[in-house]
């Protein structure tokens, strides 16, 4: 992991943020969130604009947001810098740490943030004696993934404005899941470079098609928060559809033991 300041450990961090995301998509028994919220967390608090991990480190930790904001990128040889996705709170940044020992991209904030982390192979024994919490693991990398194949198919086909809008309405649905935001109001903790990074635009594309949805009506635009004034019209302008971030949640399975 990249050099970072590090704090000691905390008398009692907690691991409900990611609890609490995962009983919204399916029930959780009271033993597993039990041994799920015992494991021994370790918090580390980073400035704004800070590499967390670095593409090629070694890694034996799984890593939640408790607060803040982080992205996941890789850089190419010039410093051209591409983002993948964004991770909010509650959100486990690098599970596949429990099974991957290198580092294939990097992880930085955008704002100071919190993380704990947990041991990967705690990760891996507490998935092994509770099965419904393997499901649960495997159903958020499954979620990953297809908010990997809607970015690739974002940057790849969409126009800029389709890129910036849809970007928008992603953040506004997740925040709205994690009570901060309403579906409409949000909090946009990013510079133009960040989306130009994650919408695979320059800074000047960015700035015009925010320009350009502004003086449509679509958004408005307030220091650090975005008000989305016609959802319907953005979310057209998008082709924005949440069936990707599957919120209805995985299959039950009719036995867990």
């Amino acid at each position: 992991m990249a050099d970072r300041p590090m704090s000691a450990f905390s008398d009692e961090p907690t691991l409900d943020g990611y609890i609490a995301k995962l009983e919204k998509r399916s029930e959780i028994s009271p033993e597993t969130k039990v041994a799920f919220c015992s494991l021994r967390a370790q918090r580390i608090e980073l400035a704004s604009h800070q590499d967390f991990i670095r593409e090629g480190d070694a890694v034996d930790r799984c890593s939640f947001v408790e607060e803040g904001l982080v992205s996941r990128y890789k850089t190419m040889r010039d410093g051209g810098r591409q983002i993948l996705s964004f991770h909010l709170p509650g959100d486990m940044i690098d599970l596949h740490a429990s099974l991957l020992l290198v580092a294939d991209h990097g992880v930085r904030t955008h704002v100071p943030t919190s993380i704990l982390t947990v041991a990967a192979s705690d990760i891996l024994a507490l998935a092994a004696d509770y099965p419904e919490l393997a499901r649960a693991f495997w159903f958020d990398t499954l979620v990953d993934a297809a908010i990997f194949r809607e970015w690739t198919l974002n940057v790849g086909r969409r126009s800029a404005r389709q890129r910036v809008a849809h970007l928008l309405m992603e953040l506004a649905h997740r925040y709205n899941q994690i009570g901060e935001g309403d579906g409409r109001r949000f909090p946009l903790q990013l510079i133009q470079a960040d989306i130009a990074d994650a919408t695979g635009l320059s800074a000047v594309h960015v700035n015009r098609s925010l320009q350009y949805m502004r003086g449509e009506r679509l958004i408005r635009t307030q220091g650090r928060m975005v008000e989305i004034e016609d959802r319907e019209g953005l979310a057209r302008l998008a082709e924005f559809d949440d069936r990707y971030l599957h919120p209805e949640g995985p299959r039950q399975h009719p036995r867990i033991d």
